[in-house]
């Protein structure tokens, strides 16, 4: 456990570097922070932290920076909490309480909020659909061989498709095989819509109804594929540890990957509120330069996604808990009032 001293000094030196983004030196903490010690006596102190871990000495003649353990210290234990103005909260609420928003525009919205407010990579993860409950299905004909099939799906989730049939169906054709598809399918989620449940449904169709059943269902397992939103990825560039070209190629490249973004979300989303993961926390080693941190969204009771921010590890930890919380807390709000 680290005494008061130590703490002041190592807050100062995360302060200053996620400032800077340079190496900091103990002239430098006494000449910005008043300690009420010597330059000797927070060198020695730094000394202290770096050999328990918590600092590390990027080159023999330059200052210290933060370890990996330094910041998780931080955000655990040293950080305050940061404040938004009130008008970048009027902002937020501004643009994701308007109930003329669908769920997937305002997890869009979020996205792009996540990025202006924080400079970094947002990322939002839409309720798992095999969570979601089958509340009703529509077929409608727009051509004679192109079926809309509209989706609804509980809490408050409206998915769209587009199928081609290689025969014209009539209105009322179309009506019957809706309302066929409507008792069959209500009240069941996604998971349950497995390889049994539909060649049961299938075969209940005579030959009239048979192919476009079929073709409606492979239509509904395919929106089976997560969706996650990401906004900023220009950002990353914009940072000194990124200016070494192959560093920001491997996050960039990173990013691109969906079924890793998903799975370091997926890990975060085990634990309710914000999470923080530092540097090499994460598992996967082109993200171990980088931090995320995340925040899982609610209809009521009920998690059903996250979204979070990705930056380099000296990001300012607390102006992106905030963000979190508040775009999270905002989002949450808006779902539940639609549910309802």
């Amino acid at each position: 456990m680290l005494d008061e001293r130590k703490r002041l000094v190592l807050r100062a030196i995360i302060d200053s570097y996620i400032e800077t983004a340079e190496p900091v030196g103990s002239r430098t903490i006494a000449r910005k922070h008043d300690l009420g010690v010597s330059p000797a006596t927070i060198r020695n102190e730094m000394a202290d932290l770096e050999e328990i871990g918590y600092l590390e000495q990027p080159h023999v003649s330059a200052g210290r920076i933060p370890s990996d353990k330094g910041y998780r210290f931080y955000v655990d234990a040293l950080m305050e909490p940061h404040a938004f103005p009130k008008s970048e909260v009027e902002r937020v609420e501004k643009q994701l309480l308007d109930p003329q928003l669908t769920p997937e525009r305002a997890l869009q919205a979020a996205a792009r909020l996540l990025a202006l407010l924080t400079d970094s990579v947002s990322l939002v993860v839409a309720p798992s659909t095999d969570q979601l409950v089958f509340k009703h299905v529509q077929l409608v004909c727009l051509e004679p061989n192109s079926i809309l099939v509209t989706l609804v799906l509980h809490p408050m989730i409206v998915k769209n498709r587009l199928i081609r049939t290689d025969r014209e169906y009539t209105p009322e054709e179309i009506g019957e095989i809706s309302e066929a598809l409507n008792q069959k399918l209500r009240g069941i989620t996604y998971r349950q819509l497995g390889l049994t449940v539909l060649r049961e449904i299938i075969s209940d169709f005579g030959d009239i109804g048979h192919t476009l059943v079929d073709l409606v269902l492979q239509s509904l397992a395919e929106e089976r594929e997560e969706q996650i939103y990401s906004t900023g990825a220009s950002n990353i560039l914009t940072q000194p540890e990124f200016r070494d070209v192959q560093r920001a190629a491997a996050v960039l490249a990173a990013l691109e990957q969906k079924d890793i973004l998903l799975s370091i979300l997926s890990s975060a989303a085990k634990s309710s509120g914000v999470q923080v993961i530092i540097g090499q926390e994460n598992a996967y080693a082109p993200m171990q330069t980088c931090s995320i941190v995340t925040c899982t969204y609610y209809v009521g009771n009920d998690v059903v996604g996250t979204l979070g921010v990705l930056g380099p590890t000296r990001m300012d930890y607390s102006k992106m808990v905030a963000a979190v919380d508040l775009v999270a807390q905002t989002v949450s709000l808006l779902l539940t009032k639609q549910h309802r």
